[in-house]
């Protein structure tokens, strides 16, 4: 997950208190602790993380067919329950996704979504094969180069010799299932999200007897998957041009959002527009906007609010008076923020190669993996030129060609034109075997709405493979709804469904605050709306609109939250801001922050990720504007939330209200 950089730091107050145990647990007999070693199953297990956790591996044949010889390391984490007086309720095993994340990575995220279960259960997190501490996979041509290629992606294969075709998801399913009949876990909770739900999918139908439940979290299907991902560009023009119609300033305009955003296509395929622009980070790029980098944008930045927040005012910007700048800003942002890999490139937190690896031995390809790589260079071209007739708005507003464009980990249609041809003792085949049954357990399926990473038809397609599968839609989300879930929803879904084997009332879903979508970007003051006055406002209609535009400068700096890795950022048209983070609390200092030129913010910004509360308290300077202090406040969970700003700007009374930036 690429927030686990943010959330790394929270404090998780409370969450685990690391036991000193003196005597072993009579009524456990499968858990024994003594002297800081865990005895789980037939495994002794090492206290590690900080004293959170016991660490343990299980050496695995490298090849279950006998070609290559050897054994892999099989790495992972066990977190015993907190109430040791008691016997164990079950284990929880959360399964991280990419594929090339280390489920072990991620396991602050894990304790703190599964937090209100572990006093009476258990949390159990292996590093798929290639992963993290599981003999990780490091191409250092993937990890270091500026993009995928096609030939960088072939190299990756060839270094990994006779091994290349062993980190199939099937192999890691049965990894899994050994490791938990070691540790004489018992039937257990099965958690997974994204790639994680097609781990779950393969997990669940080759060892069944082994769950007690399912979760499945932004799922799209293992059987009967196409490589075309034909649902993912359906929920994406939905996904604008609904965003759009629950917004006041959006909905009434002409035509939907998607319309407009295909006549800025239409311009920039016959111009593109070039310029610099600074990333979420506050580091200037030199970008350019054309067809195959906005393709680029809405696939790779979609798993988060800010296109569907943005992209639509900044088309409109640029569409009637040339502004360039929002529209090259979010380029900029893409291009940093939508790498999977952390800025060290250290494979041992996301390993590409890994990534390549799975998906050039699990998934669906245009192309026959068993032939070589200049015959599926071929059958790529045929195949494409098929679709362009039976289909070819299969990528609408794109075309083909352009959504093929995009880097490879995305388009992923030539990913592995030059992956080595498999051995003949490990033919492709699928992770889950044509006829597998799958498990009887009770199994959800969450789908955020506006994912068109992991559509939600897929996810509806994934939970009809179950007999006792259910999907809950989780509206105006993206992917992976229930970790980070700032509306205490999916997360709350997930517990309750793991505890009772119910999701039980899950009207929360579909009360998820909208997407806010910013009302226009503008280059003068006069270009702006007013906010509304109220009782005891003596403003100026202009005052009005500097109202407008600090506040647009301050949600700005809240939206720039989901762009930013360093805690340090730019401001539109100027001025810096930082933030600290003291568990869910977020402090900003805001340096001439400006929305538009000649209105600048200074100041302080809190915003709760936790309770959505944001209050700025900012000074007004600038060629445009009188000196002036104002407090801005809004509820930022709140549906159609309004903002609300008092204050003075030369001596007059400001009291206005405006819809919630």
């Amino acid at each position: 997950m690429l927030l686990s950089r943010v959330f790394s730091t929270l404090a998780l107050t409370g969450l685990l208190i690391a036991p000193t145990y003196a005597k072993s647990l009579p009524n456990l007999p499968k858990t024994t602790l003594t002297q800081g070693v865990l005895q789980v199953g037939t495994l002794s297990l090492q206290r590690c993380v900080e004293g959170l956790a016991y660490c343990g591996q299980l050496n695995r044949p490298f090849d279950p067919a006998g070609e290559v010889a050897g054994s892999i390391p099989i790495r992972f984490e066990y977190y015993p329950r907190q109430d040791q007086a008691h016997p164990a309720l079950g284990t929880i095993v959360a399964v991280e996704g990419g594929p090339g994340y280390p489920s072990t990575g991620s396991y602050l995220e894990y304790l703190t979504l599964f937090k209100p279960l572990l006093n009476h259960r258990n949390l159990l997190l292996v590093d798929n094969r290639g992963t993290g501490h599981s003999q990780v996979i490091d191409c250092v041509q993937l990890q270091t180069a500026p993009t995928l290629t096609v030939r960088n992606t072939g190299q990756c294969g060839q270094s990994l010799g006779n091994r290349a075709d062993l980190y199939g998801t099937g192999l890691a399913a049965d990894d899994l299932a050994a490791v938990l009949d070691t540790l004489q876990t018992g039937k257990v909770d099965l958690y997974g999200d994204s790639y994680g739900t097609y781990f779950g999918q393969t997990f669940a139908a080759r060892h069944p007897d082994k769950l007690r439940s399912v979760v499945l979290d932004s799922a799209y299907q293992v059987p009967n998957s196409s490589p075309w991902y034909p649902f993912d560009a359906p929920t994406m023009r939905r996904a604008f041009n609904v965003t759009c119609e629950r917004n006041s300033n959006c909905r009434n305009l002409p035509g939907t959002s998607i319309e407009r955003i295909t006549k800025l296509i239409d311009q920039i395929r016959v111009t593109p527009i070039t310029g610099q622009a600074y990333d979420g980070n506050g580091d200037l790029k030199s970008v350019t906007l054309n067809a195959v980098s906005l393709s680029y944008l809405m696939s790779g930045n979609a798993t988060g609010p800010v296109v569907f927040r943005e992209l639509d005012a900044a088309t409109r910007a640029y569409l009637a008076y040339g502004d360039t700048a929002p529209l090259l800003r979010l380029i900029a942002e893409n291009n940093t923020i939508a790498d999977s890999r952390d800025p060290a490139r250290d494979p041992k937190y996301y390993s590409t190669g890994l990534f390549t690896a799975v998906s050039c031995t699990d998934y669906d390809q245009i192309y026959d993996m068993t032939a070589p790589p200049e015959v599926r260079y071929r059958q790529r071209n045929a195949a494409i030129a098929r679709k362009m007739i039976t289909d070819p708005e299969v990528y609408a507003p794109f075309t083909i060609a352009e959504y093929n464009q995009q880097p490879l980990d995305y388009s992923l249609l030539d990913l592995c034109l030059s992956w080595p041809v498999p051995s003949a003792a490990h033919p492709p085949t699928k992770p889950i075997p044509d006829g597998a049954q799958f498990t009887t357990a009770p199994t959800l399926v969450l789908s955020g709405e506006l994912d068109s990473l992991t559509a939600p038809p897929d996810g509806r397609t994934t939970a009809s493979f179950f007999p006792n599968g259910q999907q809950v839609l989780v509206a105006n989300s993206f992917h992976v709804t229930a970790v980070f879930d700032r509306d205490h929803c999916a997360a709350e879904i997930v517990r309750r469904f793991v505890d009772t084997l119910s999701p039980g009332d899950t009207a929360c879903a579909a009360k998820i605050t909208e997407v806010r979508t910013v009302p226009t970007f503008a280059t003068r003051l006069d270009q702006l709306p007013a906010a509304t006055a109220i009782t005891g406002n003596t403003g100026t209609t202009e005052d009005l609109q500097r109202v407008t535009a600090a506040t647009l400068a301050a949600g700005d700096v809240v939206a720039r939250w989901w762009m930013n890795q360093d805690y340090t950022g730019v401001g539109l048209r100027g001025g810096k801001f930082g933030y600290t983070s003291q568990g869910y609390v977020f402090h900003y200092a805001l340096d001439h922050l400006a929305w538009i030129a000649g209105v600048e913010a200074s100041g302080t910004l809190d915003w709760d990720y936790n309770t959505g509360l944001v209050t700025a308290q900012v000074k007004l300077s600038g060629s445009e504007t009188p000196t002036g202090t104002l407090t801005i406040q809004w509820q930022d969970r709140q549906p159609q939330a309004l903002a609300t700003v008092t204050g003075t700007i030369g001596g007059r009374a400001i009291e206005a209200v405006m819809p919630a930036p």
